[in-house]
């Protein structure tokens, strides 16, 4: 069974990849109560005019849940994500994640995060449910698949 670093890009993941030009190349630090990262936005990151894009908030939450469950040996694919904004974030901000794991078992896996601003004050949280599987490219499309709708 590979290991959760064997099932990821660490190169080119959008969320911690060291080489992806794109990417948000978060690093994230474990700990006793799950994982935390620091996060410089950019002005790229804009949505409403001084507010950054919340779907990239929920990104950094996703990735971080995603982290938290693969220090506990687990490589888990995020099935449903619930977020909560309570503050915009403001670009340029630094922002603070951290997540962490509430439940594993039976191949499901319940995470919860949170982002904050450099000063403290929370922005969002979120609430996901990861399906743990043991081999990433047992599940992925492969270069080529069409997925059609069902009819």
């Amino acid at each position: 069974m590979p290991t959760p670093r064997e099932n990821h890009d660490l190169a080119q993941c959008f969320g911690c990849g060291t080489d992806n030009p794109h990417g948000l190349h978060m690093h994230l630090e474990p700990g006793t109560d799950g994982v935390r990262a620091r996060i410089p936005t950019s002005a790229g990151w804009v949505s409403w005019r001084g507010v950054t894009h919340g779907g990239l908030i929920a990104t950094v939450m996703d990735e971080a849940m995603g982290w938290a469950l693969a220090y506990q040996g687990f490589t888990g694919l995020t099935a449903r994500l619930s977020v909560r904004y309570l503050r915009p974030a403001a670009p340029g901000a630094t922002l603070c994640v951290h997540a962490w794991v509430t439940r594993a078992r039976h191949g499901v896996a319940q995470a919860s995060a949170e982002v904050s601003d450099a000063g403290g004050s929370r922005l969002a949280t979120a609430d996901g449910l990861l399906r743990i599987v043991e081999d990433v490219a047992a599940v992925a499309p492969r270069p080529g698949d069409v997925t059609r709708p069902s009819s």
